[in-house]
């Protein structure tokens, strides 16, 4: 911390990612079993999303969406521009 007591901006982004991680994981939870997918079918989603150039952090850069979120629900597909991945 400096003296202001603020965190650096290295360690406050490493909060906030902390925090929106967590947040995601709260939100997958809590799907309900007819909206979520099952689980192997959320992995094999977040591997195609976690090798994407659309992927900036926790976002899809094509649509704005949270990817864990958006992997997580049956009736999502993935938005990206040569027809999908998923």
């Amino acid at each position: 911390m400096n003296g202001n007591r603020e965190p650096c901006p290295v360690c406050a982004e490493k909060h906030r990612i902390a925090d929106e991680e967590a947040l995601l994981k709260e939100y997958v939870d809590s799907l309900s079993e007819d909206l979520r997918t099952d689980e192997r079918e959320y992995e094999r989603r977040l591997a195609f999303c976690s090798a994407c150039e659309r992927r900036t952090g926790n976002l899809c850069a094509e649509c704005g969406c949270f990817v864990r979120a958006r992997a997580a629900k049956k009736g999502m597909r993935c938005p990206h521009p040569s027809g999908g991945r998923w």
